[in-house]
């Protein structure tokens, strides 16, 4: 495999190396190799650009990795007015974009109006929720903008956080989004993107003028790294044989019984839960299998989260435990409601007319109880084969329709699904405006006006204990209904070898190679 082969050289010897504490050295290429190439570059039009994407960007603000809270970036200082309609934000007067444009508050105003028109298009839905109530942006000077919301947003201060809401260079904004998907970016982040080989490779370059570091970085200056090359390697197997053999410096997907094998080898296991939505099943109510509240209830019951866990999953991962992970601000255990019960599930379907068929499978009025289940992330196919199983035990037929990335979001828009399976990072608790709010979350074309309404209420609660009670009584609703089924919270689980220190996971679960070096 030639393209893995090329990396020999940055990190063949790094395996042999002692473990001993090494001084960290500027310079040297990374190869990365990951699972699968986003179907699109820019992280605001698809989520799984992170990888590679978020190297060349940076936020207005950033959230602490430890403790969550909000602190200053690219903007030093905010201020909220007329009672949360207007946020004001001054920017630092230094930064650039790397092909020499200026950061100021004309070029935050047209990012902000961008995404906002490319969430009415269809393309950016976690922009849509983000940008929901966006009024428009004034400049004030060039180091102050003002934000106008139509109502509150408790949200919104922390949504500047994401990689989504990053600012892009006015050369960027002004190509089309077919474009910025193949790779025309330009962020004011650490790295450029020099070369995009679809389907195979993203390789980045350091930028050498890189001032304006993260606060949760470890340094403040440019990159240790000169170059990043982001390898697309499918097969698990072949990721963790070029990881100990030293063809790469560090693998993303790690699977569960190849982590005995890296830590043998010396290699460093880097894990964190994914703040936000777990994965999570999405079934479509107005598909007519589904309009049954007792139906989408015995799918939640009806699978065995455990079992998953223990059958595909290290001691890295966890079973979902409410719809948000334990690791979002608002977050409640509801494992009652997620808990294995596999006899009332049978029961519910009895009281539902759903009677079981001579194959096993569930019928009514001559008509089986097969459901599809649509995904295009190949990780989640494991997890859809087991579920197959266990709710083939309750009578119900999950067909497995894995799709390519370029086929499914038509898909999901039209809502031609029984069942779709995603996660979605974010840790705040607007998060679930995003995936279950009928006006901004793709694939739900039915209106669900209490949930809306109470979706809506806990973004406009600027009073923090307010809005816990509002996230609680959303998490109960959503799993009482069975309007999701969350299987598992997100895991990133990385490795490297020994030789490479300073690769840290941000406040989502995404890599970040700022302090990434090699060490002597």
């Amino acid at each position: 495999m030639p393209s893995i082969k090329t990396a020999a050289l940055v990190s063949l010897a790094l395996l042999g190396a002692g473990t001993a504490v090494a001084a960290p050295r500027a310079g040297g290429q990374l190869v990365y190799a990951q699972s699968s190439f986003p179907p699109c570059l820019d992280v605001a039009q698809s989520a799984r650009a992170q990888n590679a994407t978020r190297q060349i960007l940076d936020t207005l603000v950033e959230q602490d990795r430890t403790t969550g809270a909000i602190l200053p970036w690219l903007a030093t200082a905010w201020e909220w007015r007329d009672g949360g309609r207007e946020l004001v934000l001054t920017l630092r007067r230094d930064v650039t974009f790397s092909n020499g444009e200026k950061l100021d508050a004309a070029a935050v105003q047209a990012n902000l109006d961008t995404l906002a028109r490319l969430g009415r298009e269809g393309r950016a839905s976690q922009a849509a929720g983000y940008l929901a109530g966006y009024q428009g942006s004034t400049v004030i000077d060039p180091a102050t903008v003002s934000i106008r919301l139509a109502q509150p947003k408790a949200g919104f201060l922390q949504s500047l956080s994401e990689k989504t809401m990053a600012p892009l260079a006015p050369e960027t904004l002004a190509k089309t989004a077919e474009a910025r998907c193949a790779g025309a970016l330009i962020g004011t982040g650490p790295f450029v993107i020099t070369r995009v080989v679809q389907n195979d490779r993203i390789e980045l370059a350091r930028r050498p003028d890189y001032a304006w570091a993260s606060p949760n970085a470890g340094h403040a200056g440019p990159a240790w790294l000169d170059r990043i090359t982001f390898l697309t390697v499918p097969e698990a197997s072949v990721r963790v044989g070029s990881l100990v053999s030293g063809q790469v410096g560090a693998i993303d997907e790690v699977p569960t019984d190849a982590i005995p094998q890296i830590e043998a080898a010396g290699g460093r296991i880097i894990a964190r839960t994914a703040g936000g939505v777990g994965v999570t099943l999405y079934p479509n109510v107005s598909r007519p299998l589904l309009t049954d509240a007792r139906v989408r209830r015995a799918l939640v019951i009806g699978i065995d989260r455990q079992e998953l866990l223990s059958a595909l999953y290290t001691s890295y991962d966890h079973a979902a435990t409410s719809v948000l992970s334990s690791t979002v601000p608002g977050y409640v255990d509801l494992s009652d409601k997620l808990a294995y019960r596999p006899d009332e599930a049978r029961r519910l379907l009895d009281a539902a007319g759903w009677t079981p068929g001579p194959d096993g499978i569930r019928r009514r009025d001559g008509q089986r109880l097969s459901l599809e289940v649509i995904w295009s992330f190949p990780g989640f196919t494991p997890d859809l084969e087991l579920v197959k199983e266990q709710l083939a035990r309750i009578g119900v037929e999950l067909r497995l329709g894995l799709r390519t990335d370029a086929e499914i979001g038509g898909i999901i828009r039209a809502g031609r699904f029984d069942l779709r399976m995603a996660d979605l990072t974010r840790p705040d608790p607007d998060v679930l405006l995003s995936t279950f709010s009928s006006r901004y979350a793709a694939g739900i074309t039915a209106p669900r006006p209490e949930l809306d309404a109470l979706l809506d209420q806990q973004s406009l609660a600027i009073d923090p204990a307010a809005r816990t009670a509002l996230v609680r009584r959303i998490q109960e609703k959503i799993l009482d209904e069975g309007y999701g089924i969350p299987l598992r919270e997100s895991s990133t689980i990385l490795a490297t070898v020994p030789g490479l220190e300073g690769l840290w996971l941000s406040t989502p679960r995404w890599p970040v190679f700022h302090d990434a070096r090699f060490t002597d």
